[in-house]
């Protein structure tokens, strides 16, 4: 959560300003606040690069695109193998409704979209391949569709499993660029204030050092 009154793109640029004229007025704005050290100027310098050189992915990330276009191309291909699975497995077992539902494997139309959900759909269904093969076969259940359902099975997992990762590695990025936004923006307001004191005076050096007065919107 942020905590400064500009966007992002506002305080960047406000940044770079204090960063230009810094420099040249830091020793005389050090003397209002005892957080102004020598290595305050490195901080504030080595943050703002930070901030600036990696930036947040955009919203209509397509690297996650890309991620759900190949996990539903995976399940639509899972998909087209299942009523040739259903049409054995009640062959093989006509009587047995309960194992068919035991997994839901029946239900993997419905979820083709819900990954998390369909991976447990899948794990039932493979595991009625691996106890049941011997009877399916004797069903005459071609053996590369069986494996070919457990293939994409595998493939479906894994390929979720980089999907979670990718977000979650995304969601620690979006964390570390909030959090330096709001140390980047502590470390401003520790200038601003130490420059309207320094500066009170002198309107040209305040303006450089400070920040801008918000814009607010006419009230009708």
């Amino acid at each position: 959560m942020k905590n400064f009154p500009y966007s992002e793109n506002e305080l960047l640029e406000i940044a770079s300003d204090f960063k230009k004229h810094l420099k040249d007025h830091f020793d005389a704005i050090k003397k209002f606040c005892p957080g102004l050290t020598q290595e305050f100027i490195y901080k504030f310098k080595a943050l703002f690069y930070e901030v600036q050189t990696h930036p947040l992915e955009p919203e209509a990330d397509p690297v996650v695109k890309e991620y759900e276009v190949a996990l539903d191309d995976l399940a639509s291909q899972l998909n087209s193998l299942f009523p040739i699975f259903r049409f054995y497995m009640q062959k093989a077992f006509p009587y047995d409704s309960n194992l068919w539902e035991a997994y839901q494997y029946c239900e993997i139309e419905k979820v083709m979209h819900e990954y998390s959900t369909l991976r447990k759909c899948l794990e039932g269904s493979v595991k009625i391949i691996d106890d049941k093969r011997t009877e399916l076969r004797a069903a005459n259940c071609p053996n590369p569709t069986l494996n070919e359902i457990v293939d994409l099975s595998k493939q479906i997992s894994d390929k979720h499993e980089e999907y979670l990762e990718y977000l979650r590695n995304k969601e620690f990025k979006v964390k570390v660029y909030q959090n330096n936004l709001n140390e980047l923006f502590k470390l401003m307001k520790m200038v601003h204030d130490a420059a309207s004191k320094c500066f009170q005076n002198n309107p040209e050096y305040l303006k450089k050092l400070t920040f801008p007065p918000r814009q607010t919107t006419p009230q009708n």
